[in-house]
C-alpha cells in the first residue's frame, strides 16, 4: 500500500486523532488558565465599573430632582417672603400717608382757629377804637350843641351803654 501514501489519500490514523484530541484538551485548559481567568476577571471588574456608573447615574439623577424640588421651595417662600414685605410696606406707606394727611388737618384747623381768633381779635379792637371815636365825636357835638362844655366822662359813660344797648340788640337779630 505504499502505493496509495504516495498519491496523497487522505488516510485516518487514529494515534494522531488521539494526539489531536489530547493537544486540545491541553491548550483548552491552558487558555482556561492563563486566558479565561483574566478575561473573565476583566469583564467582571467591567460590568462592576458599569453597574457602579449607572448607580452614581441614579444617584446624581436622585440629587438633582432634590435640588429642583428645594430650589422651588426656596422661590416660592422667597416670593411668598416678597409679597409680604410689599404688603407690609404699602401698609406702612398708607400709614404714613394717613398720619401725614390728620398732621396737616391739625395744622389746618389750628390755623384756621388762630385766623378767626386773631380776626376776632381785630375786630374787638376796631370796634372798641371806634366805640372811642363815636364816644368823642358825640361828646365834642353834644358840646357844640348845647353850647358850653360838657362832661367828658359822665357823657362817655353814657355813650358806652347806649353802643353796648345797640350791639347787644343787633346781636339778637
Amino acid at each position: 500500500m505504499p502505493l496509495a501514501e504516495d498519491q496523497g489519500a487522505l488516510l485516518v490514523r487514529p494515534f494522531w486523532i488521539l494526539v489531536s484530541i489530547a493537544n486540545f484538551i491541553v491548550l483548552l485548559y491552558i487558555l482556561r488558565r492563563v486566558l479565561w481567568g483574566p478575561v473573565t476577571r476583566m469583564l467582571d471588574e467591567r460590568a462592576q465599573r458599569i453597574r457602579e456608573g449607572l448607580e452614581h447615574a441614579e444617584a446624581a439623577r436622585r440629587e438633582r430632582e432634590q435640588m429642583r424640588t428645594e430650589v422651588e421651595r426656596l422661590l416660592n417662600e422667597a416670593r411668598r417672603e416678597a409679597a409680604a414685605l410689599s404688603e407690609r410696606a404699602t401698609k406702612a406707606a398708607e400709614a404714613a400717608a394717613a398720619d401725614i394727611r390728620a398732621q396737616a388737618k391739625a395744622e389746618a384747623d389750628r390755623i384756621r382757629e388762630r385766623g378767626r381768633s386773631d380776626a376776632e381779635q381785630l375786630h374787638q379792637q376796631a370796634l372798641a377804637e371806634l366805640r372811642g371815636e363815636v364816644a368823642s365825636m358825640a361828646v365834642l357835638a353834644a358840646g357844640r350843641i348845647l353850647g358850653r362844655e360838657v362832661d367828658v366822662n359822665a357823657h362817655r359813660a353814657l355813650i358806652e351803654r347806649s353802643l353796648d344797648e345797640a350791639g347787644a340788640e343787633i346781636g339778637r337779630s
